[in-house]
Parts: C-alpha cells; structure tokens; sequence
C-alpha cells in the first residue's frame, strides 16, 4: 500500500473542505482501502448563516456518494452540537436517527449524511476518516482481536462488533468516557474497519494509510498473502450456460463479468470459509452471505445455493421479512474462475469488485489457519436492514434492456451505429463489431465496446463472439448490419469481383455470425436476432442485381433461421429500410447528383415517399430496438419495411 499524498496537488486546496475532499479521494481511489460506497469521511469547523451567526458545524460524507470520485458536492454540512446531543439518548431507532440528521442539516436540500455521522461527531478532532481496509479486516477475521493486539499492541483502541449507525456511536461514546484518543493512533473495529484522525487532512490520511499497511506488511512477512492466480480461458459456453440460468433463477437478465481467480485445489476451502462471514458487513450488502459453487452444469450448485439463501433468511423466524431473489452476486467456477452477475453493468461490477477482494482475503485467511466474519444472524439483520436496502432502492427502476447483452455489427456509422447507441440508452450491454478501425472513436469503454474484426473470416468471428461472453456472460441481441453497396451497373456490365463482394459481405458474413452466434443466443434471455435488409428485396431496382440479390438471400436466410430457432426461443425478424440517407454511402454530392437526376432538389429527393417524410438512421433503430425489448416477443419471421412508405412495395 503507498501513500497517494502529493503536496503539490494538494496545495491547489483552497480551503479545508477542499483539503476534505482531496484526501477522501486518495482513500476512495485505494480498492484495498473501501470499495463502492464504502467509507467515509468528515471535517468539522465553522459555517455562518445569511444572518450572521456563526455556528460549530460538520461536514460528513453523504450517503450514495463515490468516496473516490466525488466534491464538494459530496459532503453534508450539519450542526454539531444537534449530532453530538443525539449520542446521549439512551435510544434511537434507524427512521429516527436518519430524521434526525436531516433536521440538523444547514442547507435542508442537501443529500442525506452517512449513517455514521453520530460516530464522527463524537471523535474530538478535525478530520476523521474511516476505511474498510482489507488487510485490517483479514487480520481481524482471520485471527480476532488476539491477531489484532500481535500486530499493533496498544497504539490502537479495539472495539468489538456492533451495528453501524446508532449502536455504533453508543459505543463510540462509552469509549471516549474511559480512553483519551490522543494516546491511539486508531480505532480498530471489529468485522467492520479503520478510524483514524487528525488536525489536518494530512495527517489523519497518513495515519489510515500506516496503519493499514502494517497489516498488509505483517501478512507478507508471514507469508499470507496468495500468489495471484491466471485466470482460466473458460469455455464461453460454460460461461453463458451459467448466467443464462442465474438469471432465470433471478427472474431477469444479468451482466455476469469475470471478477478473479484462484487455483481450482483452493475452492472448497474458499468456500466453506465464505460461509463464516463476508470480509465487511457492507459485502453482505452486495454479494449476499456467500457465494454458490458450479460446476460445467451450473442447475445443481444454483439449486444449492437457493436452498442455503431460503434457508439462511428463514433462520430469521420473521414472518414479515420478504426474502430477495435467491440468486449468488458471485460463483466459484469448477476451473477456479470466479464470476460475478448483477442487472446492471454497475452493479455487476461491484458484486466482481467485492468477489475479488474476498477471495483474496479467503485465499490469506487459508494460509493463516482460521476466518470468522459476522454471525449469521448479525449479517441477516445488515443484509435486511433498511438503511441498507435503501441504497440500493435509491438506484432506481432499470431501463428495459438492463442486463441485455447486444452484438451489433456493421456498427461504425449509419444504421449499425444508430442501433447500437439506441440498444445502449435503453440499458443494454452493447458490443460493435465492424472492419472498420473507426468503430473505435465512438465505441471505446466497457459496456460500449467496439471491436475490429472481419466478418467474413470463421477465424475472426469465432474469438470475437467467445470474448463477448467471456467479458459479460453472453449473446441475447444480435443485430446483424454489415453490408456493402458498390456503384450501380446492368448485369452484363457487373464485374465478378463486385458480384462476389457483395454477396460476401452481405450474405455470407451474415450466415457466419449466426452460424457462430446460435450456440450463445439459445442461452440467451429472450433472445433476438434482426437482420437489416433492404426495400429491393420486395422492389429492386435496375442496376443493382448484387445487392437485391445478396439482400433477398439474407432475407431467406432470416426466415430459415426464424423456423429453425422458434424452438429455443429466439425470434428472428428482418427490417428493411430505403432512402436512409445520413450513412457514409451518402455524400452531399451523390444526393445532389442524384436528386438533378429526377428534376427535384435535395430536400423533396430525401423524402420521396409515400408520407413525404426523410427516413434516418434512427428511424431504422426504433424499429430494430421494438423487436428486441418485448414488444414484439410473439413475433418471428417477419419483415419490417422502414422506408416512409412505398407504392410498389406496397
């Protein structure tokens, strides 16, 4: 672990709360550190108020912010001495205590403040910072307090578990009337982390940082820590066999994303140490009490699985309390690949962010002989307490493809890239494959990728599809685009290379991603393929017998494949635009060519139609994106004109 702190950067802090927010972000940038919302910090000095008045204030990190991406923005200002008076009560429910807060702070539309902002007030010092530390967090449930004393001796306070919120500042306060803070260096809790403190934002950051490296340090020289494993090359099918069958076990499409490793001899101790415990009380939060353990058929370890979760919750001999879906967040696969699943890209890669550090904390704790997090009761009570589920309500309702993993191709421009923003904005995963390099430029993060590949090689195909799944666990939408159009010309004039060409590119490519693509679209949820035709194939025109002809071929192959698919599910429909104008294939000075040709201008050329409308590509998209999101689930075979109407398609 090293310490972030750069004072030039630091410099540029014009203010304590400036100060505040830069080393919050030193500590919310260090995985090892917290994860995903964990953490927190606070600031405490002097606000004064459109009359005048001075008043002793804190400033506490609001709940849902990102520790390490956040501003000022982040933090709640509220009045201190209000914080303080609620650590005297001998009681205070959770609604209670979160009322509360709210009434204490200055600016009343400012977001709510964490949960532990009782527990910040209480500590007698400026700035105060507290971290889930994974090696603190090793140490303390591989080993308990003993562990914990060994390595620091008495330069820190231990305090033993207790639930956050209320109950923790109770004990906060019942420590601070028999210890003096200043001869500590930190607060150690239990199960839960690190609080540490200081004048300045330095030195509060400086001290989280050595206390939490000694932990690491003292693992190393006792040869605990693991030798990070190769992740295997899992065979793709295996992989979308496992998130097809999580999610139907959930009841709705999941991303499911490679999270970490660990060798295969190592699982069933990995796994039945996850069973004593997560690494921190907020992991219950995220990827429920423990993972399942799957093998290539993936039925009966979920099926475990969801026996042990109705099981675990029905200990809790609550009638009222509503069990969530008993699907993992994670699994340990049989060639020691470890997976994580969520309904959306974000919350798929927290549950991977979460696995990954538990492994490596299980994998430690192997090596030093014992683990024991949380009872099974006290993370029932976290997993179902309110506060905490209503972090996650606070996400809000997902979009309608949330989940949904789409392969677009011929995505670089024109109608490919019309349908892949549109997929994306709606929620779904979306992977572009295109010849050309410029797919890049605009499909360049995860969960908007843009891959280069030929479409017409099996060579290409094949590993471009086994890496879509490998990253996010399968194939459920496959929009297939990719075509060319070549200058028009009468058959006898047509050159075999043009001939051959288009057919390539728009027919045979096309029969290769679906050859490749069926193994991962009957695993898929609701699955749905649409090919992008033409209006020539009801009505082609003179001089374009390659494209009309390559058109009408995917069309046949589209109905074939609609027959042959029904059975598994997978609908397949074709759409079939004409006039779409704003793609690469239509430069200003072909559409002025063009509309001269017919004695009109530019304008009444784009929309020489039956509705005199301009077709776009994102006409074409709508279309696309109706027969991929349920709207036409009952609807296979079909083809979809997209072309403002036309008299002798009609």
């Amino acid at each position: 672990m090293r310490n972030l702190w750069d004072q030039v950067e630091a410099a540029k802090a014009g203010s304590e709360l400036d100060r505040r927010v830069y080393s919050s972000r030193l500590i919310g940038s260090d995985p090892a550190l917290v994860l995903h919302g964990g953490g927190n910090t606070s600031l405490k000095g002097r606000v004064t108020d459109r009359f005048g008045d001075t008043h002793e204030a804190i400033w506490v990190k609001a709940s849902g912010f990102d520790l390490g991406a956040m501003g000022r923005e982040g933090f709640t200002a509220l009045d201190l001495p209000t914080v303080l008076r609620l650590a005297e009560l001998e009681q205070l429910s959770d609604t209670d205590m979160v009322s509360e807060l709210k009434r204490a702070r200055f600016d009343p539309s400012a977001a709510a403040a964490s949960i532990e902002a009782i527990v910040h007030a209480l500590i007698p010092f400026v700035y105060v910072d507290h971290s889930h530390a994974d090696g603190v967090l090793t140490l303390s449930n591989g080993g308990g307090r003993a562990l914990l004393e060994r390595v620091y001796g008495q330069r820190v306070l231990i305090l033993a578990y207790v639930k956050p919120g209320f109950d923790l500042a109770r004990q906060i306060r019942a420590a601070l009337l028999s210890h003096d803070l200043s001869a500590f260096e930190a607060i150690l809790l239990e199960h839960h982390g690190v609080f540490t403190w200081g004048s300045t934002a330095r030195e509060s950051y400086d001290r989280m940082v050595a206390i939490c490296a000694e932990a690491e340090d003292w693992l190393a020289a006792h040869g605990a820590l693991p030798t990070p494993s190769t992740p295997p090359e899992t065979d793709p099918v295996v992989v979308a066999t496992l998130r097809g069958a999580v999610s139907r076990l959930a009841g709705r499409a999941m991303i499911s994303l490679p999270a970490t490793a660990l060798p295969p001899e190592e699982i069933a101790g990995v796994a039945e140490r996850a069973l004593h415990g997560t690494l921190t009380p907020e992991h219950v939060i995220h990827n429920k009490p423990f993972p399942a353990v799957v093998n290539d058929d993936p039925l009966p370890g979920l099926q475990h699985f969801a026996e042990a979760y109705r099981a675990y919750v029905g200990r809790a001999g609550n009638p009222d309390l509503v069990p969530l879906s008993p699907h993992p967040h994670w699994a340990l696969l049989s060639d020691g690949a470890v997976r994580s699943f969520g309904p959306t890209l974000a919350r798929a890669r927290v549950s991977a962010d979460v696995a990954r550090a538990t492994v490596r904390a299980l994998r430690t704790a192997g090596r030093l002989g014992h683990w024991q997090g949380l009872s099974e009761s006290e993370l029932r009570d976290l997993e179902y307490w309110e506060l905490e589920q209503a972090k996650l309500k606070a996400q809000g309702t997902p979009p309608p493809l949330a989940g949904k993993i789409a392969v677009v191709t011929g995505a670089a421009a024109g109608i490919g890239r019309a349908c892949a923003e549109l997929l994306r904005d709606r929620g779904a995963v979306v992977v572009g494959i295109d010849l050309d390099p410029s797919i890049r430029d605009h499909m360049n993060r995860p969960g908007y990728d843009g891959v280069v590949a030929d479409l017409r090689s099996d060579e290409a195909v094949t590993p471009a599809l086994d890496d879509i799944v490998r990253h996010y666990g399968g194939v459920d939408i496959l929009v297939s685009n990719a075509g060319i159009f070549r200058a028009g010309a009468p058959i006898e004039a047509l050159s075999d290379v043009d001939w051959d060409d288009t057919l390539e590119v728009n027919l045979t490519s096309h029969w290769k991603l679906l050859k490749h693509a069926v193994r991962f679209l009957r695993l898929g949820i609701d699955p749905s393929v649409v090919f992008i035709g033409s209006r020539n194939v009801a009505a082609p025109g003179a001089g374009a017998a390659a494209y009309s002809v390559s058109k009408a071929g995917l069309t046949q192959l589209m109905r074939v494949a609609a027959l042959e698919l029904a059975p598994a599910g997978v609908t397949v429909n074709a759409v079939h635009p004409d006039a779409v104008f704003d793609t690469r294939l239509w430069t200003e000075e072909a559409l002025e060519t063009s509309a001269r040709r017919y004695g009109i201008t530019v304008a009444e050329y784009k929309s020489r139609n039956l509705m005199r409308a301009e077709v776009k590509s994102t006409d074409v998209a709508r279309a696309v994106a109706a027969l991929v999101d349920g709207t036409f689930s009952r609807t296979t075979g079909a083809q979809i004109p997209v072309d403002g109407g036309n008299d002798r398609v009609i």
